[in-house]
């Protein structure tokens, strides 16, 4: 009876203490910056597993994008450790002579400090000296909370305490997991798993000791503090399930007002103004990143940025979604980091700025497949997805009129669907008919570019320019293959996108992402330079758009990704789009906006 007792008075309390600790991680830092540092939340969740609160700086280009600060789910361990003591404290206090609550609270806390660098970087991680001291430090405290919870089993052998801690603190988590992953889809429940490990060995060291405690801690737990815990959890369970929802709902109903009236104040978008056919753009493909989607406070102050850059024009990329295999195409709604919401807030923003815009629709694959794997065995699939694309894309279409962007592409990079020329200058024409502005594809680099037959149909000729480069960075053969098409259509040729990742070798993979390793800035900048050096001042080369910068401002030269932000590559674009004499017909339209313009950056 007991032993019975100090399980289900742990057991009761388990899942506060874990919904506790699991907040302390995902929100305690961004609360902090926001109330000290003046930053603002971005994002809030309220989940099964805890709260999680985001927040950004207000004016991102004051960040280097490598301090992460963007991301402050995350506590680091030097945060967690004073938190972990505080908490220790604290409990141990208000529990007066009873250490298991406050044990509790301090092991789980500490679990999730030991295990979470695993689950964040999925194996890519380097054991670097502060990781490997703080590991040590939490497994410590871990071991130290298991040591206090053991109380709970005071005066039972050896195996009664490792029975108690391992049922408890090892299997719960489990336990809540299967309940709650049906309820609760978000991913961050998914690595509730990795504590148990954990928790055994440090289980198998605490219980060598056997707890020191008062008369008063010695005695059989009694039922008021078990029927506590079992309120606690119930009303937090019940909180979490009606309370989040609307938390959740008031938080985006605030931000979304907030988003109307800053876009209020702009000029509206003067969507009789002409569409100049062929005009010079200094551009930046701008792609909606968390925590900030295209329709926030977040991405307008980074569009101001990448115009202080020198871009004069920028790519705004909706994406679709579909299964591999499936011609079935589908849109993300209204609440899609890229809403058309958002691509009207930041159209005009642009707009008032001067800037041009290129909307370039894409399909997201699931399982994250290159589009160029599409393809389909039978005819009849085959027609089903032309169909559907094209549905897909005259929708953009209707959008690109309603909000007057200067330039519209068709899709791009669909290597194994592209050769059906019928079908894409059906796509094409219905196109026309309802935007009246210029077309592109971008095609991908290699045959598919080399190959397309249809660029006549089109009034620019767009190219996804990650040719490999080699070491010495000569353009000669890339420029041979590009005059080589434009020779061939006579029509104007635009990079829909180009870019280098900032690592080692990436001049020789250029299409290479978010692999983890060393950084190389430098030689990101050389290859920036090359292409610009290369084609800025061919007559019949009308400008790029460099992959890429994201709303949230993340970069800085310790990152090792294709962003331009914050690296010496971004210092070379803003040379060459500031310093350079090529005037962009486009922009006629909008000089009379450049004193509206100013004055609203100036906001």
């Amino acid at each position: 009876m007991r032993w019975a007792r100090g399980w289900i008075f742990c057991t009761a309390f388990y899942y506060p203490a874990l919904w506790l600790a699991a907040s302390c991680f995902w929100a305690l830092l961004g609360l902090l910056r926001s109330t000290f540092r003046g930053e603002h939340i971005v994002n809030l969740r309220v989940t099964a597993f805890g709260l999680m609160l985001w927040s950004a700086p207000a004016n991102p280009t004051a960040h280097p994008g490598s301090d992460r600060g963007v991301f402050t789910s995350s506590p680091s361990w030097w945060i967690l450790v004073p938190l972990c003591a505080f908490i220790a404290v604290a409990l141990v206090r208000a529990s007066r002579n009873r250490r298991v609550l406050g044990g509790l609270e301090v092991a789980v806390l500490s679990n999730f400090a030991l295990v979470m660098p695993f689950a964040r970087f999925h194996g890519h991680f380097h054991f670097t000296s502060p990781f490997i001291l703080s590991s040590i430090f939490f497994f410590a405290v871990l071991c130290l909370g298991l040591y206090w919870m053991s109380t709970a089993w005071a005066g039972t052998g050896y195996w009664s305490r490792l029975a108690g801690l391992c049922s408890c603190a090892a299997l719960m988590p489990l336990l809540i997991l299967l309940l709650f992953q049906h309820l609760d889809r978000s991913r961050f429940g998914n690595f509730l798993w990795m504590l148990a490990p954990p928790t055994v060995v440090a289980a198998l060291l605490a219980c060598l000791c056997a707890p020191e405690c008062s008369s008063a801690e010695s005695q059989p737990i009694k039922s008021r503090a078990i029927l506590s815990g079992l309120a606690a959890t119930t009303l937090l369970a019940a909180g979490v399930a009606w309370g989040g929802p609307m938390a959740v709902h008031a938080f985006q109903q605030h931000r979304a007002r907030a988003n109307r009236a800053a876009v209020a104040k702009l000029p509206p978008i003067q969507v009789d103004a002409p569409y100049p056919k062929v005009f010079f753009q200094k551009g930046i493909s701008f792609s909606a990143e968390f925590p900030n989607p295209y329709a926030s406070a977040g991405a307008r102050r980074m569009l101001r940025a990448l115009h202080a850059d020198g871009a004069n024009a920028v790519a705004l990329v909706p994406y679709g979604g579909m299964q591999l295999g499936s011609p079935e195409i589908h849109g993300f709604g209204r609440h899609s980091w890229e809403s058309d919401e958002g691509l009207r807030e930041l159209s005009r923003l642009a707009h008032a700025l001067g800037m041009n815009v290129m909307l370039k629709p894409g399909i997201w694959i699931r399982g994250g497949h290159f589009g160029g794997d599409i393809e389909f065995a039978s005819q009849a699939e085959r027609e089903k997805w032309f169909e559907q694309y094209g549905s897909f894309i005259e929708r953009y279409a209707k959008l690109a009129v309603e909000i007057h962007v200067d330039l519209f592409c068709v899709g791009g990079e669909f290597v194994r669907m592209s050769p059906y020329d019928k079908q894409w200058r059906k796509i094409i024409a219905n196109v026309r008919r309802v935007y009246p502005g210029p077309v592109t594809y971008a095609a991908n680099f290699g045959e598919e570019f080399q190959n397309l037959k249809f660029w006549d149909a089109l009034d620019y000729i767009g190219l996804q320019e990650y040719y490999p480069l080699p070491n010495d960075l000569s353009t000669a053969a890339l420029m041979e293959k590009v005059q080589a098409v434009q020779e061939r259509f006579h029509k104007p040729v635009i990079f829909t996108e180009v870019g280098f990742p900032s690592a080692p070798g990436g001049n020789r993979h250029p299409w290479q992402d978010g692999k983890p390793g060393r950084a190389d800035p430098q030689l990101q900048a050389r290859s920036y330079r090359a292409i610009f050096q290369a084609f800025y001042d061919k007559p019949w080369f009308e400008g790029m758009y460099w992959w890429k910068v994201g709303t949230n401002g993340i970069g800085g030269s310790g990152d090792s990704s294709l962003t331009p932000w914050d690296k010496p590559a971004m210092q070379v674009v803003r040379k060459w789009y500031e310093s350079n004499n090529r005037q962009n017909a486009g922009m006629s339209k909008t000089a009379s906006k450049s004193g509206l313009a100013s004055h609203h950056e100036s906001k």
